[in-house]
């Protein structure tokens, strides 16, 4: 599974004029069932993204999609993570 870290690259403001289209985006993909789960840092200075297992290069192809990455607003860091202890209810997440 993929923790990606999206971090503004511009100042929020300028972020803030493609919002819609990014929530729209991860909406998509947590409707495909590849985002897990997805929220704001409290500091709203970008995000966070919580990614099924999936092919590096169909990630890198999806992440490509988004406004914030083609109008270079964020930056993402893509940590690679195999998950082997999950709290109940969360056992999906495990690894195979």
């Amino acid at each position: 599974m993929y923790f990606l870290i999206v971090s503004y690259s511009k100042p929020p403001g300028i972020a803030e004029q493609y919002f819609k289209e990014h929530c729209a985006w991860l909406h998509k993909y947590i409707n495909e069932g590849i985002f897990l789960a997805s929220g704001p840092k409290k500091s709203k200075l970008g995000g966070a993204i919580l990614v099924r297992s999936i092919d590096k290069q169909l990630l890198n192809r999806i992440l490509e999609e988004d406004i914030y990455f083609k109008e270079d607003v964020a930056e993402y860091l893509i940590v690679d993570m195999d998950c082997k202890l999950a709290a109940t209810g969360f056992e999906e997440l495990l690894g195979s």
